[in-house]
């Protein structure tokens, strides 16, 4: 876990569909598991893809943490130019890898029925903490589930509570 800890992780959770494109979208930046940055996007802010490239082009990102990383990758696939991480230079924005969360609870609780995000809120995470941090994170989308930041903020606590308990790098893909 010590490598990770050393690195930059960034939480993304988007909401929306493929036909009504993207209405919201956070990010929660961390190292150590100690929050650095925090953006949302609503869809009124412009173009969803101006939005993440320009919160994401100078940023060193070493992993992309969401739940279910199929979604959010297939979004960002969508709506902005993808490259994985075997072409770094300076004009190209790279995603990934990514850290799956619903895949590391999966693995590590195989006899849970429901791996939805709000029912992994409910079993593992302290209310009074996810309240801390939405007051604090939440100044555009709601203080709910199915909402991009308040579910990036789960995400990201779902992450923290096993940060000392196994080695999260071998969940890297």
């Amino acid at each position: 876990m010590t490598a990770l800890s050393k690195k930059v992780g960034r939480v993304i959770d988007f909401e929306g569909s493929f036909r009504t494109g993207i209405q919201q979208a956070s990010i929660i930046d961390f190292k150590n598991f100690q929050v650095i940055n925090t953006k949302e996007y609503i869809g009124s802010d412009g173009r969803f893809s101006d939005w993440l490239l320009e919160n994401t082009h100078h940023c060193q990102i070493d992993y992309w943490v969401a739940h279910n990383v199929p979604v959010e990758k297939n979004m960002v696939n969508k709506h902005t130019p993808y490259r994985n991480n075997l072409n770094r230079n300076e004009s190209t924005t790279n995603w990934g890898p990514w850290l799956d969360t619903l895949k590391v609870y999966k693995s590590l609780y195989p006899s849970i029925n429901n791996y939805a995000l709000n029912n992994l809120r409910k079993n593992f995470i302290d209310a009074y903490k996810i309240e801390v941090l939405a007051n604090k994170y939440c100044k555009r989308t709601q203080k709910k589930i199915h909402h991009s930041m308040f579910d990036s903020i789960i995400t990201f606590l779902l992450l923290e509570r096993l940060q000392n308990k196994i080695n999260l790098s071998l969940f890297l893909v």
